[in-house]
């Protein structure tokens, strides 16, 4: 059986059905597809035996060719894009593919009662699209659609539908045929993120998860940009196409199911080292059978699903990888960790307590659990695995121990150069000085200390309540305010510990704090102003419009930048507050007598550069006062009533007529009044937190938060008058400082915890995020040396706040990412399990490393949805061949062209090695007189060398520019050209039977190729593929022949080529301009000859790049550029030599001669290799010529 087809370059089949399909692609980019017959179909049984071959005639496969739903653009556009970038596609709908298929293989899926063709692009990206196979004619046709019937549209109807007395007249409704019963088809998925492939290089694999009729596709595609092999995994959805939003999984652990939320994209690159990939790869699913007993005996059943990848590699080897499939569909990780990006969310953010942060406990234990490093692993009874601990593990040897092991891995490898010790023991370099490490993982953690942690209380003899609290930092006279503590009435069970002791059971004590209000009053973080352009505007209010004032506010200035910094004022100064380089406060205002008023300032020094001071302004009309931390300073006269400022309120800057003052340093809790506070009031209330409505306070912005309200950043007014401000520049909270050690002690903290809760919801997903800095500064991916992150962020909530019990929730893994200066960003996300309704405001764990303090900012919590999340692993291996026992004679081969590049490599560094001790010779024979001159003429050649190699660059540039040019040149290649009248139906082909040029809509086996030979000023000869025959300029009405021998300089041969704005060609004659190619297409014929211009559509055609080169013009600006990147190239290494030629005369004689001792050495160990690799190549071609002559037929 011989399937005849022509120009066939690239085959696949696949079983679908119970049919086989054989798919091919030609030269041209068509795909053609056969299927094998059965016996019973028409196209069998009508077909005379003599000429049965069992298969369908080879047919084209059908690809979208229809106009965009702009309904479907739009939604992606909205949906599938990156949100930073809405040009910028995860995958998407194309409605135009027809022609937009590479000269490459195309790979075959069959499932959920489809075959899915995968073929590349020519613009290198992958398109997907689905066909049914009808059984009866074996036609493999294209996946209907169903879209509203007078809008063919898929999620838009009609907008002409209309109300009448009689009800709705044009309702359009939804149907798989419009309302002229035109099918409406599925358009081929682009993956656009799936993109550089290369010669079809690319596998598919669809693996079934453990949920019912859920499965994941991996997509393998060498990427002709990074060199590398990359795996995409993608859901399929359940429209049986791609799912690229983030999923979740339920996994069992101890009876409960536990959320996990998948990335939607998950991307590998695999990195194979020095390995370089040479030839298109291929993937499999295949299952692993055991035996097994069951209730018909022993049997082969399935155990496991696995992937496996085969790549060809340079080395002549094929580099194989089997991957074993989770449940969920994923495949086995090679790299532990991720770097994400989020495409596209939808995110609402949490509205956090605004002392969130500083409520913060640092929380320590007085009982760690027991730990250690390993010292030994070894096989123990019945295949034990047996931990020998390098300390005392003190492990209860009365209960179970759940332990935590980390830190160990395998010691696959090769090693040279082992010690032995006896027969049965030998040592090599260990990778890692500890094998791992080991930590008791406690029920429960008990033994929590925190400053102030309340652990008992009792009854003095004087009747005093007795409270004991951890570390609490009081003074006498001090006030204390006690929380969290809880009242133990009830009836219990009681173990006696001595005569006056018992300890109640089955209940445990419930840790209160004792918060010293003196510190809790000192903390503080304000808004932190960069003097640059962060500032806070107000528009201006009636609220405002005071003639009597008091005006509060905490800063933090740092070093002074400028003379005068602006703290909080109006630009009409009525009333404003400014700080002097010199350390001292101005207090500005104006009067109805005077423009230019104000207090006497403050001496110089009254501020406390880069600590916190109080300033307070007030004016009643007749006097003025400035106050600096709780304490009067100066005071004068107003000198007439004050005016009233209708500008805005501006926090961290000043408009002046000068300019703009802006404040570097921190600013908070700016408090404005409308009437005067005395001294007392301002001392007593300074430290304290206003509840917003005291009599006379106008605003009042802590600055301790900043939220986002429609697009702009805001910081809340927490008096009852709501004027909240905006907030310009980057103007962001400060962080807040926590210690490595519980503060006063030298207990370590173990986790840091505000169980403040807020409001979640059960199976949502939260991502959380905020800012930190270590000091001294360490690696917090690496904090320990051993890859141990500095903290994890940890979850943990509640199903009611009246609950006792905390429900633990596992996280994603911690992400750190450097942002600069220091800082990191830290990020994690959490799926809410079932029974959760509330979340702790902050935590993180697992606290590692020596460092000091920890600084935390800009803490963040939102609830996303319709998550775009692409994961990106790095997977890095090393792989070992394979022995061959049995190594042929072609396995030689690559064996020997390994030998001989290693044997290439050697014997170049060999040369440079004796050039440069030539040269350190020769310049030992040079006098001390001729080195000066020497060394300027060597400078000489040096800068020389240089413009030469500045003017190749540019060169070089050029070249690039030139061979870019001509590849992006339509007219290098072999086109079709299609007529844009009748949809774009008819391409104009040239008929060999009657030698005419003419159009028609079934160029199946026509020859449609033509080439375009450039004469002069925009002219052209048209070439038929077709015995190259030119194509004549006809007389008007008559049609287009084409000439075997034409005369090339005769303008009867030439065609002028003028694009319209529409992107259209006209093909005009050069005997006269006004006479252009038109399509006769009321002709029997439907020939193409020439009429005068009216530039009708029948006048108007398409060129369509066939993706063939038609002549030289590529190669040769190619070659250009090639030659001209060897002479840089070339170039380049001569100034790298003078280079080396200038260190040598420039070395002193003692530095020579220690280089030259070692270039010696270095060359002796070069020279012995290179006799070691030459002796195997010897040996190798020795063994080669043996073989040889062993197959050779022995004379008779």
């Amino acid at each position: 059986m011989y399937l005849s087809k022509e120009k066939l370059q690239h085959i696949n089949t696949i079983a679908h059905e119970g049919k086989v399909v054989i798919v091919a692609t030609d030269a041209d980019g068509k795909i053609w597809y056969s299927v094998k017959q059965d016996g019973f179909e028409d196209s069998y049984l009508n077909t005379p035996p003599e000429q049965r071959t069992g298969w369908e005639s080879w047919q084209e496969l059908e690809f979208p060719n229809e106009d965009d739903d702009q309904s479907v653009i739009d939604q992606e556009t909205a949906e599938l894009t990156d949100m930073a970038n809405s040009s910028s596609f995860v995958l998407r709908s194309r409605y135009k593919t027809f022609d937009q298929t590479a000269v490459a293989p195309v790979q075959l899926i069959s499932a959920l009662g489809h075959v899915y063709v995968f073929r590349q692009s020519k613009s290198n990206t992958l398109l997907v699209d689905r066909f049914v196979l009808d059984g009866m004619t074996n036609k493999l046709n294209r996946k209907l659609e169903v879209r509203f019937k007078r809008s063919r549209q898929k999620h838009e109807a009609s907008k002409n539908m209309k109300k009448g007395a009689s009800g709705l007249t044009n309702i359009d409704t939804l149907d798989f045929r419009d309302i002229n019963g035109k099918f409406f088809y599925e358009p081929t998925t682009e993956l656009s993120l799936i993109n550089n492939l290369q010669n079809g290089w690319f596998s598919v694999v669809l693996v079934p998860t453990i949920e019912n009729d859920v499965y994941r596709w991996h997509i393998f595609a060498y990427n002709s940009q990074s060199k590398k092999v990359e795996l995409t995994t993608l859901l399929m959805s359940e429209e049986g196409l791609f799912d690229v939003q983030d999923y979740t999984v339920f996994e069992e652990s101890n009876d409960n199911l536990i959320p996990r939320s998948l990335a939607g994209i998950i991307k590998r690159t695999l990195d194979l080292g020095t390995l370089t990939v040479v030839s298109g790869l291929s993937a499999t699913k295949y299952d692993v059978q055991r035996e097994q007993q069951t209730d018909d005996g022993m049997q082969l059943l399935r155990d496991s699903t696995k992937v496996m990848l085969a790549i060809p590699m340079s080395t002549g080897n094929v580099a194989a990888f089997s991957f074993a499939v989770a449940g969920d569909g994923t495949l086995s990780q090679i790299a532990p960790t991720a770097t994400e990006k989020i495409w596209r969310n939808t995110a609402r953010q949490v509205l956090l307590p605004l002392n969130n942060l500083d409520n913060v406990k640092i929380i320590g234990t007085t009982t760690p659990p027991p730990q250690g490093q390993i010292a030994c692993l070894q096989q123990g009874e019945e295949d034990a695995v047996n931990v020998v601990s390098s300390t005392v593990t003190n492990l209860d040897p009365t209960k179970i121990n759940q332990v935590k092991i980390s830190g160990t891995r395998n010691y696959n490898s090769f090693q040279q150069g082992i010690t032995k010790i006896d027969d049965n023991v030998f040592e090599v370099t260990p990778p890692s000085p500890v094998l791992g490490n080991w930590e008791v993982i406690p029920e429960e953690q008990t033994g929590l200390v925190f400053n102030g942690a309340v652990t008992g209380c009792e009854i003095t003899s004087t009747g005093k309540l007795r409270i004991t609290a951890f570390n609490h930092g009081l003074n006498t006279g001090e006030s204390v305010q006690i929380v969290d503590t809880r009242d133990y009435n009830g009836t219990y069970t009681v173990t006696k510990i001595d005569d006056k002791t018992f300890s109640l059971d089955d209940i445990k004590w419930q840790t209160g704090t004792a918060v010293n209000l003196k510190m809790e009053s000192l903390k503080r973080r304000g808004l932190v102003f960069d003097g640059v352009n962060d500032y806070v505007a107000l528009p201006d209010n009636p609220d405002f419009h005071i003639t009597t004032y008091t005006v509060e506010v905490w800063i933090k200035p740092e070093n002074p930048l400028d003379a005068w910094q602006g703290i909080i004022g109006k630009p009409g100064r009525n009333f404003n507050i400014w700080l002097n380089s010199n350390g001292f406060i101005h207090h500005r205002f104006h009067t109805s007598s005077s423009g230019n008023a104000g207090a006497p300032d403050t001496p110089n020094g009254a501020i406390t550069w880069n600590q916190w001071n109080h300033v307070a302004i007030t004016n009643d009309g007749t006097t003025a006062k400035t106050y600096i931390n709780g304490k009067l300073i100066t005071q004068g006269p107003t000198g007439g009533s004050l005016i009233v400022d209708k500008t805005p309120l501006y926090i961290g800057c000043s408009l002046d007529g000068a300019g703009i003052n802006y404040f570097k340093g921190q600013i908070a809790d700016a408090r404005l009044w409308k009437i005067v506070r005395t001294e007392a009031q301002i001392k007593d209330s300074m430290y304290l937190q206003l509840t917003g409505k005291e009599v006379g306070l106008v605003g009042y912005w802590r600055l301790g938060a900043v939220v986002e309200e429609d697009k702009e950043c805001r910081v809340l007014d927490f008096s009852v008058n709501n004027n909240d401000g905006i907030v310009y520049g980057g103007a962001y909270v400060s962080a807040v400082s926590l210690s490595r050690n519980l503060p006063g002690t030298t207990t370590p903290a173990i986790k840091y915890e505000n169980e403040e809760l807020f409001a979640v919801s059960e199976g949502a997903t939260y991502s959380e995020e905020f800012e930190f800095k270590v000091t001294p500064a360490v690696n917090p991916n690496n904090v320990d040396g051993a890859n141990g992150k500095i903290f994890a962020i940890t979850y943990k909530g509640k199903n009611n706040r009246s609950s006792l019990d905390w429900i633990n929730i596992t996280p994603n893994a911690t992400e750190f990412i450097d942002i600069g200066g220091g800082w990191y960003q830290a990020k994690c996300r959490f799926v809410v399990p079932d029974g959760v309704s509330l979340v702790r405001s902050f935590g993180i764990g697992n606290l590692k490393g020596t460092w000091t303090t920890l600084d935390i900012r800009k803490q963040t919590i939102q609830l996303i949805s319709d998550v775009i999340t692409e994961a990106r692993y790095t997977d890095t291996v090393n792989l070992t061949t394979l022995a061959d026992n049995q190594l042929s004679l072609e396995g030689k081969v690559p064996m020997l062209r390994v030998k001989e590049q290693q044997e290439g490599t050697i014997i170049v560094e060999k040369r440079d090695i004796e050039s440069k001790l030539a040269a350190i010779i020769a310049q030992e024979q040079i006098s001390a007189t001729q080195l000066p001159i020497l060394i300027s003429a060597k400078k000489t050649e040096i800068s020389n060398q240089q413009a030469l190699i500045s003017s190749l660059q540019n060169q070089l540039n050029q070249c690039q520019t030139n061979y870019q040019a001509e590849v992006n040149n339509l007219f290098n290649y072999w086109c079709k050209i299609i007529c844009r009248d009748y949809a774009e139906q008819w391409t104009a082909y040239f008929d060999r039977f009657t030698e005419i040029l003419a159009g028609n809509d079934n160029i199946a086996d026509k020859t449609i190729d033509f080439k375009f030979e450039a004469v002069d000023s925009g002219y052209y000869r048209i070439i038929s593929s077709y015995s190259d025959r030119t194509l004549k300029i006809p007389v008007v009405g008559e049609p287009t022949k084409g000439d075997l021998n034409a005369d090339m300089n005769s303008p009867n041969y030439h065609w002028k080529l003028e694009k319209n704005s529409e992107g259209y060609w006209i093909i005009r004659s050069r005997q006269d301009n006004n006479n252009v190619w038109d399509f006769y297409a009321g002709h029997y014929d439907r020939r193409i000859g020439i009429w005068p211009a009216h530039y009708q559509w029948h006048q108007q055609w398409k060129i369509v790049n066939l993706g063939r080169v038609s002549n030289n013009n590529i190669a040769n600006a190619k070659q250009a550029l090639d030659n001209k990147t060897i002479e840089l190239q070339r170039a380049q290494e001569k100034l790298t030599q003078l280079q080396n030629e200038l260190k040598i005369l420039e070395t002193p004689s003692a530095d020579l001669a220690a280089q030259k001792t070692q270039l010696q050495n270095r060359l002796q160990q070069v020279v012995a290799l290179l006799t070691s690799v030459q002796t195997e190549i010897n040996t190798l071609n020795t063994d080669f010529l043996n073989r040889h002559l062993q197959k050779l037929p022995k004379p008779l």
